[in-house]
């Protein structure tokens, strides 16, 4: 405990230690050696890197290395990320297919409530809800016993008020449904111990693999399926195939949102294309939806694979368009819904003298809503103080309404409903907008902001914090603004002119950055060049130190700057999870150590540093040991612990 103490003090350390200068001081003026060029470009352009990553830049020379990570289409992507992403079938999906695939309202087999309208026809039905207490009375006693139990199984309380034999006989038929609901319940998803011996089960949960899969391949597929379903997915973990059946008996939603994080890892530790997956990152946070928030989960993959992944290197233009219009940002902030408060005196909006509840559509009208123009406004162009005042979060509201979704709970589409549009004039950061303009009204505010020197700063330095520095040089921003100005906003003609900056390529941005949570995991398991089967616990790692993915509820998404990761409880998960990998202890992940058996920790460290480590960094790997045998793995967790590690 100790020594694990130590590792923490020294990695919260690492907020006062070496963190990154401010603006245009001497720091970015001092320039990097070939050799920290080298490592510089695979720290900040990838997730972290293999073995054999430092000789292959040093081979093809940094620039044409980064050239060919500008143009992910010129690079064959890895083979073995293709097999692991095969397995996850919802990645290639469309909202609806997944709609109709994961979200069906009752379990398959489970019989569905009985509707009232089965039970008792329309005279009968008016008697026992609107009659007197004698008509109901005499309505429901009229009934057969078994279909008078069904009845008062459904029927609200207030219908046997003042009843009172028909009370207690509805407390003993909601009684009876409910034992049949959790028979027919156990039925379907019986408890492990009904499925299994105690010996099978003491297999299942603590077993070899070689066990566990000469069990399940002695049941029938059914029981497979029940097996699957009453084991907890932690007790799943190396498993995914049993993991993903369980997940289709329990709660089938969770395995959209699990192909789409373990993707994620999947691609950050094996694509070739390491460069678009961390802009593909960058972009999904910087225009961030939240999985919770209702059917937003069925429409998330199709936004980061159709409106992210496209663009990241195109033109900002088509990315914020493309997030605009697609369905998951419109639920997400509401904009499905926007619309003028002219509708409100049209047809069944419209208001009336008669008295009684309104009617559906009045109950499902909103009016305008200002969430999208605001984070439009403020986090996705031009920025907090990009000179926007409220007034113009109402008029980009309006120029938005009618922007929704149709069929959103079947097949969800960017669809434009004139009859919600404001067809006023508007007037947006000085901008007339005509009266009349329909959608044109939206594409117009679109044009307007990526034509605003705002929006050109604000993406710029976006950019250069999360691959300079938290504080980047105003000198290198200038020249990305620039480039965003006059290229129309070519992301990666901006990209380029970051990346061969002599500010990219200088001491104040040198180590100056805190890994991600994503960042540290997948990076530890490429400098191990570890074989990941199954991410399933590394994504729980990721969360347990602070990001758990797609989870970000607010639409900022994740702060890209060091403090946001060096919380105590986030430093030890680090830890921790060093110590696991580095031991073997994380299932689905297999990693050999045996390259560095006869080595000392000097050169253990240089090999996962890619350079020697420092005088601290090897007294506090030597204090860690405390005493104890030098084991390769042992110091390979120190190292991947260590303030050194990360940074990037």
């Amino acid at each position: 405990m100790t020594g694990k103490r130590l590792l923490l003090a020294a990695a919260v350390g690492m907020l006062a230690a070496n963190t990154s200068p401010a603006g245009d001081i001497p720091g970015f003026e001092a320039k990097l050696s070939t050799e920290q060029k080298i490592q510089q470009v695979l720290s900040r352009l990838t997730f972290g890197a293999r073995p054999g990553d430092v000789e292959e830049v040093r081979r093809l020379g940094v620039e044409k290395w980064i050239a060919l990570q500008l143009h992910p289409d010129q690079i064959g992507e890895n083979p073995q990320l293709e097999a692991r992403l095969k397995p996850l079938t919802t990645l290639n999906m469309q909202s609806a297919e997944i709609m109709t695939k994961y979200y069906q309202q009752f379990p398959q087999r489970i019989a569905q409530p009985i509707r009232i309208s089965e039970l008792l026809p329309g005279e009968q039905q008016r008697k026992v809800f609107n009659g007197t207490a004698e008509e109901r009375r005499a309505a429901i006693m009229a009934l057969d016993p078994e279909k008078r139990m069904k009845v008062l199984a459904v029927v609200p309380p207030n219908v046997v008020e003042g009843l009172p034999d028909l009370q207690k006989e509805q407390g003993m038929a909601r009684q009876k449904q409910q034992e049949e609901r959790q028979t027919e319940m156990r039925r379907m998803r019986p408890p492990l111990n009904d499925l299994l011996s105690p010996a099978e089960v003491e297999v299942v949960l603590h077993g070899t693999p070689e066990a566990r899969a000469t069990l399940y391949a002695s049941v029938d597929a059914d029981k497979l399926r029940k097996i699957a379903a009453a084991l907890p997915a932690n007790a799943l973990a190396g498993q995914p195939e049993m993991r993903r059946l369980g997940a289709m008996a329990r709660m089938p939603q969770q395995v959209i949102i699990g192909d789409l994080r373990e993707a994620k890892l999947y691609r950050a530790i094996y694509s070739k294309r390491q460069l678009e997956e961390v802009l593909t990152d960058f972009w999904f946070n910087h225009f961030n939806v939240f999985e919770g928030k209702d059917r937003d989960l069925a429409m998330l993959t199709s936004y980061e694979r159709d409106a992210i992944r496209p663009h990241v290197l195109g033109r900002f233009k088509d990315l914020l368009l493309a997030t605009a219009r697609h369905p998951a940002m419109l639920y997400y902030l509401d904009n499905w819904q926007s619309m003028t408060s002219d509708v409100f005196q049209i047809g069944p909006f419209a208001p009336g003298p008669f008295p009684g509840p309104p009617q559906g559509f009045a109950r499902q009208a909103h009016g305008l809503n200002e969430n999208y123009g605001r984070e439009l406004l403020e986090l996705h162009t031009l920025g907090v103080n990009g000179g926007y005042t409220q007034q113009d979060v109402i008029e980009v509201a309006r120029c938005f309404t009618g922007w929704t979704i149709r069929s959103p709970n079947q097949q969800p589409e960017f669809a434009f409903a004139a009859f919600m549009h404001d067809t006023g004039e508007k007037t947006v950061l000085g901008h007339r907008i005509a009266a009349g303009g329909g959608e044109q009204d939206g594409l117009q505010v679109i044009d307007i902001l990526i034509q605003h020197p705002s929006t050109a700063r604000y993406i710029s330095t976006k950019l250069a914090r999360r691959f300079v520095a938290d504080d980047p040089p105003a000198a290198l921003v200038d020249r990305m603004t620039r480039t965003f100005q006059k290229t129309g906003g070519d992301l990666r003609a901006v990209m380029e002119a970051m990346l061969t900056s002599r500010e990219f390529f200088s001491e104040g941005a040198w180590q100056s950055k805190i890994k991600s949570p994503l960042e540290m995991v997948a990076g530890a398991v490429r400098v191990l060049d570890a074989n990941a089967t199954d991410t399933f616990t590394m994504v729980q790692k990721v969360a347990d130190m602070g990001e758990p993915l797609y989870a970000k509820e607010s639409p900022n998404g994740y702060k890209d700057t060091s403090d946001t990761w060096l919380s105590t409880a986030g430093v030890m998960a680090r830890i921790d999870f060093a110590r696991a990998l580095a031991n073997g202890q994380i299932p689905g992940v297999a990693v050999d150590v045996s390259r560095f058996a006869g080595k000392d920790a000097a050169l253990i460290a240089r090999e996962l540093l890619h350079r020697d480590a420092s005088a601290q960094t090897l007294a506090a790997i030597e204090h860690g040991l405390n005493g104890r045998q030098p084991e390769p793995g042992l110091i390979a967790s120190l190292v991947i612990s260590s303030p050194e590690f990360q940074r990037r």
